[in-house]
């Protein structure tokens, strides 16, 4: 059998390094040297005969064979991670209160469904959430009040260790009807100057984001109809007409599922990604409930974004 000859350090290095994409990333996760973890790499590589990563300009772009490789090795990782803990314990069953914090929208679409999985099998662990912005994750991880949080783009404290879980794609969308007034979509700012926007606030600062990473510097005039910092009000102006607006592809695969008709602009090349990542005090010791916590949320979630980035249900325009 081919597991006869494979070292599950091999596995766990891989998933860590397929999951951020980075060597040194993952070293740093794994307090390994970087050139342990490549090291490693290659010699998982060689041992199955199969290229797992494409090093481009300095980027590590994963193969299709490690694609395939991640989605089937994550769960059952976690499955061996789950039984070995179980005989470990015994009838010392893993228990106690974990505090973590979360984005309001990443937290309610992504990161609670899964909380209620993780409780079918461990129904002894308690949740305390807190939702809100990096900065205030930054704080509550600094009074010791959270064991770890989600964050994205903010620079924390230099006592706070980070790494990234995995990307979530934003994308500019806008209602069907308004899609269909304007006609065919051109890869320029005239066509997008005809829009209406709406934008988490002044400046709108995402749209571009947006703008400048499809279309470079020149960012078009936008008449912004309104601002609004809570996404699910952004997506309420959204679905109504009233302008087009970023949101995360998540939060679109939803409304569609609700029955919404919604437009994503593809835009040139590589679609805008915002990191996810997990932060925690660095000299913290984590109980049991929070580490086991962290990593089987950190290997669901990296599993689940990637294989939603494009969903099939959302209907996207390749800009001409």
């Amino acid at each position: 059998m081919i597991i006869d000859h494979i070292n599950l350090n091999h596995l766990r290095i891989f998933q860590s390094v397929y999951r951020t994409q980075s060597m040194t990333t993952a070293a740093g996760e794994l307090h390994l040297t970087q050139s342990g973890v490549s090291q490693h790499i290659k010699a998982f590589e060689d041992m199955l005969g199969v290229k797992l990563f494409d090093r481009i300009k300095k980027r590590l772009i994963p193969t299709r064979a490690a694609a395939t490789l991640y989605e089937r090795c994550s769960s059952g990782l976690s499955k061996i991670e789950e039984a070995l803990s179980v005989v470990q314990m015994g009838d010392k069953r893993l228990a106690g209160r974990v505090n973590f914090g979360i984005p309001i929208e990443f937290g309610n679409n992504m990161v609670i469904p899964r909380l209620a999985e993780f409780a079918k099998i461990y129904p002894m662990v308690r949740f305390h959430l807190k939702m809100g912005f990096a900065s205030e994750m930054n704080q509550g991880i600094l009074r010791g009040d959270l064991d770890f949080a989600f964050v994205d783009d903010f620079v924390m404290d230099k006592s706070i260790a980070v790494s990234k879980v995995c990307d979530e794609i934003l994308d500019l969308c806008v209602a069907e009807s308004v899609y269909k007034e304007k006609g065919q979509v051109r890869n320029h700012s005239k066509y997008y100057e005809t829009l209406d926007y709406v934008d988490y606030q002044e400046g709108e600062p995402v749209l571009r984001m947006w703008f400048h990473h499809h279309l470079g510097p020149k960012i078009p005039k936008m008449n912004v109809k309104a601002t609004v910092m809570d996404v699910q009000g952004m997506a309420r102006f959204i679905v109504s007409g009233l302008g087009a607006g970023v949101l995360p592809g998540h939060l679109i695969q939803k409304l569609e599922d609700e029955g919404h008709k919604l437009y994503r602009y593809k835009g040139k090349g590589a679609p805008l990604k915002n990191a996810i990542r997990v932060a925690h005090l660095k000299d913290r010791t984590q109980s049991a409930a929070a580490a086991t916590l962290l990593d089987w949320l950190k290997t669901s979630l990296g599993t689940s974004l990637k294989a939603s980035a494009v969903s099939p249900s959302v209907r996207s325009v390749t800009l001409n």
